[in-house]
């Protein structure tokens, strides 16, 4: 089995150690892990910061426990990776980050939308504030598109994250209703060979259900997107293999065929759906 999305003390939102994320790899029977701390870090003040030499450092820290733990576990195939979250101002820092760290993998994702966190936090609610559903959504999936345009990452993480909170204030949502904008993202992202992630964080949220939905991951593969990642997105390692055996039932129903892994910002060896759903029926 694979997670390639978790977050570990050295992110802002994460706790623990790499080596007790690790024991909880061992333990759920996953074999390939990436570590995808975030690369901005949260500063004085409560402030965001995107600090090329304090970034720079941290994930060279992180390569040294990576090599201990790959060491420490022989058995686990342990990858260094970053989530960036896209604001216009940091794609500068991010660009120096990653040719200065020798990443394997790179997660680019979107939180902020019109200055406005729609992921979390104390205004999490302030986004959908006097807005419909459609504006909401449709100016979320806009920011995805730009940050496809900039593309200094190597799959999208979360590509509706959205509902999470969108979900409370509006229920449900159909991607038909902004397919045309959706299509045309995932039509880019395939020009650029970027790929597409899923997260299975959603699963225990508010929508109930893993994110990006079906019929976005079944139009990515028929756009030509080049692979398909899988994460669980944990910030603990209580949590480290949530929702993992649902998102492989939702790669098989979108007719995804295998689940990428990476080295040196390349695929891989891509693992087998049906190798997964294997895993995925005995864990369950």
């Amino acid at each position: 089995m694979i997670n390639y999305h978790f977050h570990d003390h050295r992110s802002s939102d994460g706790s623990e150690p790499l080596r007790a994320h690790c024991e909880a790899a061992v333990a759920a029977g996953v074999r390939h892990i990436c570590i995808t701390n975030h690369a901005e870090a949260l500063g004085a003040g409560g402030r965001w910061v995107a600090d090329f030499r304090e970034m720079r450092d941290r994930f060279m820290a992180v390569r040294e426990s990576v090599a201990e733990c790959s060491a420490r576990y022989p058995g686990l195939e342990i990858r260094l990776g970053a989530e960036l979250e896209y604001r216009r101002e940091w794609t500068q820092a991010f660009d120096r980050l990653t040719a200065a760290v020798p990443f394997d993998f790179v997660i680019g994702s979107v939180h902020i939308v019109d200055g406005m966190n729609v992921s979390g936090g104390p205004e999490r609610d302030r986004f959908f504030m006097d807005r419909t559903q459609d504006e909401a959504y449709r100016r979320y999936f806009e920011e995805v598109e730009e940050m496809i345009a900039w593309g200094g990452f190597d799959v999208v993480g979360h590509f509706d994250l959205i509902k999470r909170f969108g979900h409370p204030h509006y229920g449900g949502y159909q991607p038909e209703r902004y397919g045309e904008g959706i299509r045309r993202t995932l039509t880019q992202m395939a020009e650029r060979g970027i790929g597409i992630e899923i997260n299975t964080s959603g699963v225990g949220q508010a929508p109930g259900r893993a994110y990006p939905e079906v019929s976005i991951l079944a139009w990515a593969r028929e756009a030509g997107v080049p692979c398909l990642t899988l994460g669980s997105d944990s910030h603990s390692p209580r949590s480290f293999a949530q929702g993992l055996r649902e998102g492989i039932e939702v790669a098989s129903l979108a007719g995804w065929n295998e689940v990428a892994t990476f080295e040196q910002r390349r695929p891989s060896v891509g693992l087998s759906i049906e190798a997964l759903v294997g895993w995925a029926s005995s864990s369950g």
